[in-house]
């Protein structure tokens, strides 16, 4: 599915919830109640193979929100956790689903933040990692984060059905599976 086809599905959920959007093939903008401007780019969604969507909906009040449609046609919100005085925090962000897990890295205010939230289960756990930025790599049920600079953690995240595994990793360790960062 492309982009601007997971733009269309998510203009027709904010639709049966009678919202007035203007759609682009870039961009998703509505006004709520409030005069705050929303909105959705292409880069802030997420599909599964199972046509369930993500979407981090951007507030210019600083009001974000990250929409999950579930197959049931049902959207829960989750809030996420953000300390940035207003100010939209999506710039570096990423949402990217493994099976039934949603991740969601975003900026805070002097950091990033990096959440797994499990779709079936409805609960989220923050990954905590001592670095300024993260830097993430997935392969299959893998998940490889890491710090920019040489005194940052390296982590490797194991996603099973029913639960993480997390364990501390080293350079060498990637090094020696060949893992890079793009």
């Amino acid at each position: 599915m492309t982009q601007a086809e997971i733009l269309t599905l998510i203009d027709e959920e904010l639709f049966t919830d009678n919202i007035k959007t203007e759609l682009s093939e870039h961009k998703i903008v509505w006004t709520d109640p409030s005069g705050t401007e929303n909105s959705v780019s292409p880069h802030q969604t997420a599909i599964n193979n199972e046509g369930i969507i993500a979407w981090w909906q951007c507030n210019e009040a600083g009001k974000e929100k990250v929409h999950i449609r579930l197959r049931e046609k049902k959207v829960i919100t989750w809030k996420p956790l953000i300390n940035t005085l207003g100010q939209p925090t999506f710039r570096d962000g990423i949402l990217y689903f493994h099976e039934n897990y949603l991740i969601i890295k975003y900026k805070d205010t002097h950091y990033q933040r990096l959440f797994i939230f499990n779709i079936r289960t409805l609960k989220d756990e923050e990954i905590l990692i001592n670095a300024l930025t993260i830097q993430v790599k997935i392969i299959g049920n893998e998940l490889f984060l890491g710090g920019l600079y040489q005194d940052e953690e390296f982590i490797k995240i194991t996603m099973y059905p029913d639960h993480l595994e997390k364990e501390n990793i080293n350079e060498a360790y990637l090094q020696q599976r060949k893992i890079t960062f793009d």
